[in-house]
């Protein structure tokens, strides 16, 4: 009978050992894994990787009409987020159209399509990068609120796009965070609201 009990148990740390050493082992080459990934993404990605990680909120607190604005922010209280809103929640279907109409009250001179990442938020609620026509669709907008001509301001965005990594991977993207240090270099002489930015 104590040959059995101890067969038994023999049996299950033989069954217990493997999954242990299995979890473990697993374990490691995920935090392994994730930490290679970012070291990685920080030496050879784009610098707002960085950025982001120092200051991720920036781009989400630019409003003001003299401000190119960012993607919608889900995140609350500077914790990163999304909405976790599915494509047919209705609550979802209303806040896009409520953000497609603030697009067209804040640049009424627009008469084109409204680019998706001007109305949705991104997973993380923190992405400064916005697509190049969404950064154009501001233009006039800019323009107008800083004085500049528009044709200047064209050409900031024309200069501040990023493109591919590597001629392969993403899209071309303009850094919101980016572009307005640059737009507030370029108007250093004029003097800018605070209120609805940095």
């Amino acid at each position: 009978m104590n040959g059995l009990h101890a067969d038994s148990r023999d049996s299950i740390i033989g069954g217990v050992r493997p999954a242990l050493v299995l979890l473990v082992a697993f374990t490691a080459l995920t935090v392994a894994y994730t930490l290679a990934v970012t070291a990685i993404a920080m030496v050879v990605g784009p610098r707002s990787t960085a950025d982001l990680i120092l200051d991720p909120a920036v781009a989400a607190t630019f409003s003001a009409p003299e401000w190119f604005h960012g993607r919608p922010s889900a995140a609350t209280g500077g914790v990163s987020g999304g909405s976790n809103l599915g494509p047919t929640n209705p609550a979802l279907a209303a806040a896009v159209v409520d953000r497609m109409a603030a697009v067209r009250t804040d640049n009424p001179t627009h008469t084109g399509p409204v680019q998706v990442d001007l109305v949705t938020a991104s997973a993380s609620g923190y992405d400064p990068h916005i697509s190049p026509a969404a950064a154009r669709l501001q233009v006039d907008r800019v323009a107008a609120a800083t004085g500049l001509a528009e044709a200047t301001v064209r050409d900031l965005v024309e200069r501040s796009i990023e493109r591919r990594t590597f001629g392969i991977f993403g899209h071309p993207r303009v850094n919101v965070v980016r572009l307005n240090a640059a737009l507030r270099s370029l108007v250093a002489t004029q003097p800018l609201p605070t209120a609805g930015g940095p």
